[in-house]
């Protein structure tokens, strides 16, 4: 892997070294489909490069945590992912934005930042209620767009030099904003810090991240690859991130991507009270036991079961002649791949909306089809990886279900579905 991936020794919230190996898991590709670098500096595949997902808990301030990070520049500054085409992301930040303006009381012309802002949709609406608005994000392509479409955004990683900068360019921001993007970063106390310098004294940092205890409650294993090297919940943020000058005043589950989090944060000389809702969650996160590495500990042995069954559905499936199939090529659906180690029993992927003919892995090649071929191919077993999603795609699969189909969902718990 050589400089491609580099081990942290440290907790990334508040630098302890006191951390634990809490959720050990198999090897998985470095880099996801949402990446358009092909070639790796040996010429090799990036997607056949692999490293560990093992989660790690820190026993100082509870942060879980991936400690193999794969360097950000080969990720990000050629990334292929835009917001625009998640389901329902869209009307999502619309209601962000409408409960961001309300909270704060934003005006016109007020300045509000966004880093990871992709495609711009979210600082889009901001712009159309009269305010300012400045992105940041490393995909140049991306960024480009943004920026040609009127969402002036800068192809760079958020730090504190750039926080100096933007202020000395547009003064101080009302709101800065992060969705799904901080679980992707490594050096938080760079962020953090310039965080603090680019706030309004009366500024507030809204951010939105899956939430570590739905991550758990609900099995949600299709998260956990190598852009997502954080799994957020309460009391590390509300502790560990003081010691970089913010404070927590409100925390609210939201549902997207099947459980997140919502924090609410402002400079720690700021005046806003503390929500009630913050030291809900975080007794309730210690009354769930998210801080006890056996409940991680159980986690992955509840993908190993999952990981069994499967296989000897799969072992039946090809005893009686059939092929084996996936559907889904999504980050996460490619990721499940590997944490079922399902990469050397599979025949073909499908997907309703294939970007790419094949799949190459470390040690396998797969075809990728149309999903309205799936019938025409007529596996023995297909294996549903995009589950959330089971409903529409059953709902076009029927041909094939009655004909003596059959299509399995792994998660969140492992069941065959019918016509």
């Amino acid at each position: 892997m050589g400089a491609l991936v580099h081990n942290r020794k440290t907790c990334r919230a508040c630098t302890s070294t006191d951390l634990v190996c809490s959720m050990p898991m198999p090897q998985v590709p470095i880099v996801s489909p949402n990446v358009g670098t092909v070639k790796g500096r040996d010429s090799e595949p990036l997607t056949c490069i692999t490293a560990p997902l093992d989660n790690y808990l820190c026993r100082a301030c509870g942060l879980i945590q991936m400690l193999n990070v794969v360097d950000p520049a080969l990720v990000y500054g050629n990334y292929l992912y835009r917001t625009a085409g998640s389901l329902g992301l869209a009307e999502h930040f619309k209601s962000l934005n409408e409960s961001v303006i309300a909270r704060l009381g934003l005006k016109s012309n007020d300045l509000v930042v966004e880093f990871g802002s992709n495609d711009g949709t979210l600082l889009g609406f901001f712009r159309k209620a009269g305010m300012r608005v400045q992105g940041i994000d490393p995909a140049n392509a991306i960024a480009a767009e943004a920026t040609a479409r009127g969402i002036p955004t800068r192809s760079d990683f958020f730090t504190e030099a750039i926080a100096h900068e933007i202020k000395a360019e547009h003064g101080p921001a009302r709101v800065v904003l992060a969705n799904n993007a901080m679980a992707n970063i490594d050096d938080l106390g760079d962020v953090l810090r310039g965080v603090r310098v680019l706030l309004a004294d009366d500024g507030a940092f809204v951010f939105e991240t899956q939430y570590a205890l739905d991550v758990l409650d609900k099995f949600l294993l299709d998260v956990l690859y190598h852009e997502h090297i954080t799994c957020f919940s309460v009391k590390p943020v509300a502790t560990a991130f003081r010691r970089h000058g913010l404070a927590v005043f409100d925390a609210e589950r939201i549902p997207m991507k099947g459980g997140s989090i919502r924090f609410w944060m402002q400079r720690d000389d700021s005046a806003r009270p503390e929500a009630p809702e913050v030291a809900v969650l975080i007794d309730l996160e210690e009354q769930s036991r998210l801080y006890d590495p056996d409940r991680h500990g159980a986690f992955a042995a509840r993908a190993a079961e999952t990981r069994a069954e499967l296989h000897k559905l799969i072992a039946e499936t090809r005893a009686s002649g059939g092929t084996v199939a996936a559907y889904g090529t999504s980050v996460g659906c490619i990721a499940l791949i590997h944490q079922l180690e399902l990469q050397d029993k599979l025949d073909a992927l499908f997907d309703d909306n294939p970007f790419k003919d094949r799949f190459e892995g470390p040690g396998y090649t797969l075809p990728v089809r149309h999903g309205d071929d799936l019938g025409a191919a007529n596996p023995g077993l297909v294996i549903l990886l995009a589950w959330r999603y089971a409903e529409p795609i059953v709902a076009r699969q029927q041909a094939y279900l009655r004909a003596g189909g059959r299509i399995v969902v792994p998660l969140p718990t492992l069941a065959e579905l019918s016509a």
